[in-house]
Protein backbone atom coordinates (compact mmCIF):
# COMPACT_ATOMS: atom_id res chain seq x y z
CA UNK A 1 0.00 0.00 0.00
CA UNK A 2 1.69 3.19 -1.18
CA UNK A 3 -0.62 5.80 0.38
CA UNK A 4 -1.91 6.35 3.92
CA UNK A 5 -4.34 8.73 5.58
CA UNK A 6 -3.13 11.19 8.23
CA UNK A 7 -5.30 12.24 11.22
CA UNK A 8 -5.85 15.66 9.58
CA UNK A 9 -7.43 14.01 6.53
CA UNK A 10 -4.46 14.46 4.20
CA UNK A 11 -3.05 11.58 2.17
CA UNK A 12 0.68 10.89 2.31
CA UNK A 13 2.78 8.71 -0.02
CA UNK A 14 5.22 6.23 1.53
CA UNK A 15 8.16 7.85 -0.26
CA UNK A 16 7.28 11.22 1.28
CA UNK A 17 6.54 10.00 4.79
CA UNK A 18 8.65 11.38 7.64
CA UNK A 19 7.77 10.27 11.17
CA UNK A 20 9.04 13.52 12.71
CA UNK A 21 6.81 15.59 10.43
CA UNK A 22 3.74 13.39 9.97
CA UNK A 23 3.64 11.46 13.25
CA UNK A 24 2.97 7.76 13.88
CA UNK A 25 -0.82 7.69 13.52
CA UNK A 26 -1.56 6.41 10.03
CA UNK A 27 -4.71 4.89 8.53
CA UNK A 28 -5.84 2.99 5.44
CA UNK A 29 -7.25 5.44 2.90
CA UNK A 30 -10.13 3.10 2.06
CA UNK A 31 -11.30 1.53 5.34
CA UNK A 32 -9.64 3.89 7.87
CA UNK A 33 -8.04 1.02 9.82
CA UNK A 34 -4.64 1.70 11.48
CA UNK A 35 -1.55 0.93 9.38
CA UNK A 36 2.19 1.13 9.98
CA UNK A 37 5.10 2.35 7.87
CA UNK A 38 7.71 -0.09 6.55
CA UNK A 39 10.91 1.49 5.25
CA UNK A 40 13.06 0.47 2.29
CA UNK A 41 15.29 -2.60 2.57
CA UNK A 42 18.81 -1.80 1.35
CA UNK A 43 17.47 -0.75 -2.03
CA UNK A 44 15.73 -4.07 -2.70
CA UNK A 45 12.32 -2.82 -1.63
CA UNK A 46 10.42 0.44 -1.82
CA UNK A 47 8.81 1.79 1.39
CA UNK A 48 5.13 1.03 1.95
CA UNK A 49 2.29 1.03 4.49
CA UNK A 50 0.59 -2.11 5.77
CA UNK A 51 -1.73 -3.48 8.43
CA UNK A 52 -0.16 -5.62 11.16
CA UNK A 53 -2.90 -8.25 11.40
CA UNK A 54 -3.24 -7.58 15.14
CA UNK A 55 -5.94 -5.74 17.09
CA UNK A 56 -7.66 -3.07 14.99
CA UNK A 57 -4.96 -3.13 12.32
CA UNK A 58 -6.82 -5.46 9.94
CA UNK A 59 -8.49 -4.31 6.73
CA UNK A 60 -12.28 -4.50 6.61
CA UNK A 61 -13.68 -7.32 4.50
CA UNK A 62 -14.88 -4.94 1.76
CA UNK A 63 -11.71 -2.81 1.69
CA UNK A 64 -10.19 -2.63 -1.79
CA UNK A 65 -6.70 -2.65 -0.27
CA UNK A 66 -7.29 -6.09 1.17
CA UNK A 67 -7.00 -7.53 -2.31
CA UNK A 68 -8.09 -11.00 -1.28
CA UNK A 69 -9.65 -13.00 -4.08
CA UNK A 70 -12.63 -15.25 -3.46
CA UNK A 71 -10.47 -18.03 -4.88
CA UNK A 72 -7.90 -17.47 -2.12
CA UNK A 73 -10.62 -17.25 0.52
CA UNK A 74 -11.67 -20.81 -0.36
CA UNK A 75 -8.14 -21.99 0.38
CA UNK A 76 -8.31 -20.49 3.85
CA UNK A 77 -11.44 -22.47 4.68
CA UNK A 78 -10.19 -25.88 3.53
CA UNK A 79 -8.68 -26.75 6.91
CA UNK A 80 -12.05 -27.00 8.62
CA UNK A 81 -12.96 -29.81 6.20
CA UNK A 82 -9.57 -31.52 6.26
CA UNK A 83 -8.97 -34.46 8.56
CA UNK A 84 -5.98 -36.69 9.25
CA UNK A 85 -5.27 -38.54 5.98
CA UNK A 86 -4.61 -41.77 7.87
CA UNK A 87 -8.15 -41.62 9.24
CA UNK A 88 -9.85 -40.86 5.93
CA UNK A 89 -11.76 -43.59 4.14
CA UNK A 90 -10.04 -44.51 0.88
CA UNK A 91 -13.28 -43.73 -0.95
CA UNK A 92 -13.11 -40.16 0.36
CA UNK A 93 -9.63 -39.55 -1.04
CA UNK A 94 -8.88 -38.34 -4.56
CA UNK A 95 -5.29 -39.13 -5.53
CA UNK A 96 -3.50 -36.73 -7.90
CA UNK A 97 0.11 -37.12 -9.01
CA UNK A 98 2.16 -33.90 -9.15
CA UNK A 99 4.46 -34.33 -12.12
CA UNK A 100 6.12 -30.98 -12.80
CA UNK A 101 8.90 -30.98 -15.38
CA UNK A 102 12.43 -30.83 -13.95
CA UNK A 103 14.41 -27.66 -14.56
CA UNK A 104 16.60 -29.03 -17.33
CA UNK A 105 13.54 -30.06 -19.36
CA UNK A 106 11.74 -26.76 -18.85
CA UNK A 107 14.47 -24.99 -20.81
CA UNK A 108 13.55 -26.89 -23.95
CA UNK A 109 11.11 -24.88 -26.11
CA UNK A 110 7.93 -26.80 -26.78
CA UNK A 111 6.70 -26.74 -30.35
CA UNK A 112 3.07 -26.89 -31.37
CA UNK A 113 1.47 -30.29 -31.91
CA UNK A 114 -0.60 -30.72 -35.02
CA UNK A 115 -4.11 -32.09 -34.67
CA UNK A 116 -4.53 -35.66 -35.94
CA UNK A 117 -6.09 -35.62 -39.37
CA UNK A 118 -9.54 -37.20 -39.72
CA UNK A 119 -8.16 -39.75 -42.20
CA UNK A 120 -5.39 -40.86 -39.84
CA UNK A 121 -5.81 -44.50 -38.69
CA UNK A 122 -5.35 -43.48 -35.05
CA UNK A 123 -8.67 -41.64 -35.25
CA UNK A 124 -10.37 -44.99 -34.75
CA UNK A 125 -9.07 -45.17 -31.16
CA UNK A 126 -11.16 -43.66 -28.40
CA UNK A 127 -8.34 -41.53 -26.99
CA UNK A 128 -8.33 -39.43 -30.16
CA UNK A 129 -11.99 -38.53 -29.78
CA UNK A 130 -13.42 -35.70 -27.73
CA UNK A 131 -13.49 -36.01 -23.94
CA UNK A 132 -16.41 -37.90 -22.48
CA UNK A 133 -19.13 -35.78 -20.90
CA UNK A 134 -18.84 -38.05 -17.87
CA UNK A 135 -15.21 -37.20 -17.20
CA UNK A 136 -14.37 -35.94 -13.70
CA UNK A 137 -13.52 -32.30 -13.13
CA UNK A 138 -10.50 -33.48 -11.12
CA UNK A 139 -7.44 -34.74 -13.05
CA UNK A 140 -5.32 -37.78 -12.18
CA UNK A 141 -2.05 -35.99 -12.97
CA UNK A 142 -0.99 -32.35 -12.75
CA UNK A 143 1.88 -30.91 -14.76
CA UNK A 144 1.24 -27.14 -14.66
CA UNK A 145 0.13 -24.28 -12.43
CA UNK A 146 -2.79 -23.54 -14.75
CA UNK A 147 -4.24 -26.91 -13.72
CA UNK A 148 -3.86 -25.94 -10.06
CA UNK A 149 -5.62 -22.63 -10.80
CA UNK A 150 -8.53 -24.55 -12.33
CA UNK A 151 -8.65 -26.84 -9.29
CA UNK A 152 -9.17 -23.81 -7.04
CA UNK A 153 -12.58 -23.28 -8.61
CA UNK A 154 -13.82 -26.37 -6.76
CA UNK A 155 -15.55 -26.15 -3.39
CA UNK A 156 -13.33 -26.26 -0.27
CA UNK A 157 -14.88 -29.55 0.84
CA UNK A 158 -13.92 -31.09 -2.53
CA UNK A 159 -10.37 -29.73 -2.38
CA UNK A 160 -9.97 -31.20 1.11
CA UNK A 161 -10.45 -34.70 -0.38
CA UNK A 162 -7.43 -34.30 -2.66
CA UNK A 163 -4.23 -36.14 -1.80
CA UNK A 164 -1.15 -35.22 -3.82
CA UNK A 165 1.69 -37.64 -4.51
CA UNK A 166 5.16 -36.21 -5.08
CA UNK A 167 8.58 -37.85 -4.76
CA UNK A 168 6.88 -40.97 -3.41
CA UNK A 169 5.24 -39.10 -0.52
CA UNK A 170 1.59 -38.26 0.19
CA UNK A 171 0.47 -34.70 0.95
CA UNK A 172 -2.89 -33.09 1.59
CA UNK A 173 -3.94 -30.17 -0.63
CA UNK A 174 -3.04 -27.63 2.06
CA UNK A 175 0.37 -29.25 2.58
CA UNK A 176 1.36 -28.23 -0.96
CA UNK A 177 -0.73 -25.16 -1.84
CA UNK A 178 0.26 -22.78 0.95
CA UNK A 179 0.43 -19.14 2.01
CA UNK A 180 3.50 -17.17 3.10
CA UNK A 181 3.15 -18.07 6.78
CA UNK A 182 3.06 -21.81 6.07
CA UNK A 183 5.98 -21.41 3.65
CA UNK A 184 8.04 -19.77 6.39
CA UNK A 185 7.18 -22.59 8.80
CA UNK A 186 8.24 -25.24 6.27
CA UNK A 187 11.42 -23.37 5.34
CA UNK A 188 12.47 -23.11 8.99
CA UNK A 189 11.87 -26.84 9.43
CA UNK A 190 14.19 -27.57 6.47
CA UNK A 191 12.59 -30.99 6.00
CA UNK A 192 11.14 -30.96 2.49
CA UNK A 193 14.10 -29.58 0.52
CA UNK A 194 13.31 -31.60 -2.63
CA UNK A 195 9.56 -30.96 -2.74
CA UNK A 196 7.94 -28.38 -5.02
CA UNK A 197 5.49 -26.19 -3.11
CA UNK A 198 2.92 -23.79 -4.55
CA UNK A 199 2.75 -20.41 -2.82
CA UNK A 200 -0.26 -18.14 -3.30
CA UNK A 201 -0.22 -14.42 -2.64
CA UNK A 202 -0.31 -10.93 -4.12
CA UNK A 203 2.80 -9.30 -5.61
CA UNK A 204 3.64 -6.09 -3.77
CA UNK A 205 6.72 -5.02 -5.72
CA UNK A 206 9.20 -6.12 -8.38
CA UNK A 207 12.82 -4.96 -8.23
CA UNK A 208 15.15 -5.83 -11.13
CA UNK A 209 18.89 -5.22 -11.19
CA UNK A 210 21.60 -6.41 -13.57
CA UNK A 211 22.23 -9.49 -11.45
CA UNK A 212 18.88 -10.47 -9.96
CA UNK A 213 15.14 -9.84 -10.02
CA UNK A 214 13.11 -9.82 -6.80
CA UNK A 215 9.35 -10.48 -6.73
CA UNK A 216 8.15 -9.51 -3.25
CA UNK A 217 4.80 -10.76 -1.97
CA UNK A 218 2.44 -8.52 -0.02
CA UNK A 219 2.49 -8.64 3.78
CA UNK A 220 -0.95 -7.12 4.37
CA UNK A 221 -2.76 -8.16 7.55
CA UNK A 222 0.35 -9.58 9.16
CA UNK A 223 1.45 -12.13 6.55
CA UNK A 224 5.12 -13.01 6.85
CA UNK A 225 7.40 -11.68 4.07
CA UNK A 226 8.22 -13.99 1.17
CA UNK A 227 10.53 -13.29 -1.77
CA UNK A 228 10.77 -14.90 -5.18
CA UNK A 229 14.05 -14.29 -6.99
CA UNK A 230 15.41 -14.85 -10.51
CA UNK A 231 19.13 -14.73 -11.31
CA UNK A 232 20.33 -12.84 -14.40
CA UNK A 233 21.39 -16.09 -16.06
CA UNK A 234 17.74 -17.09 -16.20
CA UNK A 235 16.37 -13.78 -17.56
CA UNK A 236 16.22 -15.34 -21.05
CA UNK A 237 13.77 -17.92 -19.69
CA UNK A 238 11.91 -15.70 -17.22
CA UNK A 239 10.40 -12.79 -19.17
CA UNK A 240 7.50 -11.67 -16.95
CA UNK A 241 7.74 -7.94 -16.26
CA UNK A 242 7.09 -5.54 -13.40
CA UNK A 243 3.92 -4.38 -15.17
CA UNK A 244 2.65 -7.94 -15.54
CA UNK A 245 3.26 -8.86 -11.91
CA UNK A 246 2.86 -5.92 -9.52
CA UNK A 247 -0.46 -5.87 -7.71
CA UNK A 248 -1.48 -9.23 -9.20
CA UNK A 249 -2.49 -12.38 -7.30
CA UNK A 250 -0.25 -15.27 -8.30
CA UNK A 251 0.70 -18.89 -7.77
CA UNK A 252 4.44 -19.61 -7.64
CA UNK A 253 5.97 -23.08 -7.82
CA UNK A 254 9.36 -24.19 -6.58
CA UNK A 255 11.49 -25.28 -3.66
CA UNK A 256 11.53 -23.04 -0.61
CA UNK A 257 14.30 -22.25 1.83
CA UNK A 258 14.89 -19.83 4.68
CA UNK A 259 17.31 -16.95 4.16
CA UNK A 260 18.83 -16.37 7.58
CA UNK A 261 20.55 -13.16 6.49
CA UNK A 262 17.27 -11.46 5.63
CA UNK A 263 15.13 -13.52 8.04
CA UNK A 264 12.54 -14.57 5.47
CA UNK A 265 11.51 -17.54 3.34
CA UNK A 266 12.27 -17.44 -0.37
CA UNK A 267 11.97 -19.35 -3.63
CA UNK A 268 14.17 -19.37 -6.71
CA UNK A 269 12.28 -19.27 -10.00
CA UNK A 270 13.85 -19.81 -13.43
CA UNK A 271 10.98 -20.01 -15.92
CA UNK A 272 7.71 -18.29 -16.73
CA UNK A 273 5.78 -21.51 -16.17
CA UNK A 274 6.74 -21.42 -12.49
CA UNK A 275 4.43 -18.46 -11.96
CA UNK A 276 0.72 -18.28 -12.76
CA UNK A 277 -0.83 -14.79 -12.82
CA UNK A 278 -4.57 -14.54 -12.14
CA UNK A 279 -6.25 -12.07 -14.50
Amino acid sequence: MQNALLPNGKIINAKEYDQLIHGEKLFCVSCKKPVIYVGSDQGNREPFFKTTGRGESIHKEDCKERRTLIIFDSLKTINKYTTDMSKMDSEDKYLIKLDFAPDNKEQIPHGSIDEIDESHPKKKFTYAYKYSKKRSTLPKRITSLSQIARLLKNKPEDLSRITFTQQGELFSFTDIVIDQDKATEIALGNKYTNIDFIIYGVVRSVIKTEKVMFVNLDTQDGLKPFDIFVFAGDFKWFTLTKEQLEGKPILARGKIKFNERYNKAEMRVRFNKQIYVFT
